[in-house]
């Protein structure tokens, strides 16, 4: 979907389904204290772009963007990569809410190997040729000294993160990684952990496969 929506706009679409939050937008809130006619924009932007009639009554093109909305935000995973924000929707497919620099989102629904594809063809880090050392470890601890140049020097990273949650028990689980390549080296930082490693470029594949949920054939490594 290449419509471009306000973050009022997908809430006021998920009130339909009861839902007061979607993973990786900004607080109903916050964005309440920041612009009090922001909802009653929206209502009129979903109309403009044929979500919704006067009335307030969801158009054709409208109940389907819901159904993928509720699809979204009854995921039992999300993955935030920079700033695509994917939750899982049915029949193998993912559903990604990307964040725009001007603060306005889309929302896209994929086949798992496209997005993969897509993914892997969009971040050259992904794409790096291991080096011949990678087959024999996955991750080696380094003192986080040795990453202060590389931030110091403003380069750039990769956020990913996975958040899986269980609602049965009312549990959830985090996993947050930042990554760059340093003097030709893949590095990535355990936020949770605060810890830093030098890594194979195997670990990072594995970890966007493991995180997406992409089927593939283990191999091992020393």
């Amino acid at each position: 979907m290449t419509a471009k929506f306000t973050a009022e706009e997908l809430l006021l679409l998920a009130s339909a389904f009861d839902c007061r939050m979607l993973f990786g937008l900004p607080d109903r809130q916050l964005l309440v204290m920041k612009n009090q006619q922001g909802f009653d924009e929206a209502k009129q932007g979903l109309v403009d772009k044929n979500i919704m009639d006067v009335e307030g009554k969801l158009t054709k093109d409208g109940f389907t963007l819901v159904q993928v909305l509720e699809q979204y935000a009854s995921s039992d995973r999300y993955i935030r990569l920079d700033n695509l924000m994917t939750g899982f929707g049915k029949h193998e497919h993912l559903i990604t809410i990307k964040w725009l620099e001007e603060g306005k989102f889309q929302l896209f629904v994929h086949q798992d190997i496209a997005f993969l594809k897509r993914v892997m063809e969009g971040y050259p880090l992904f794409n790096r040729e291991p080096l011949q050392e990678d087959t024999s470890y996955l991750k080696r601890q380094i003192q986080m000294e040795e990453t202060e140049e590389y931030f110091e020097s403003g380069n750039p990273t990769i956020q990913l993160e996975c958040f899986t949650i269980n609602y049965e028990e009312q549990s959830s689980t985090a996993e947050q990684w930042m990554f760059f390549e340093n003097n030709g080296q893949l590095q990535g930082i355990d936020i949770e952990h605060n810890i830093a490693y030098q890594l194979s470029q195997y670990f990072l594949v594995k970890k966007i496969y493991d995180f997406y949920r992409f089927p593939y054939k283990e191999a091992h490594i020393q």
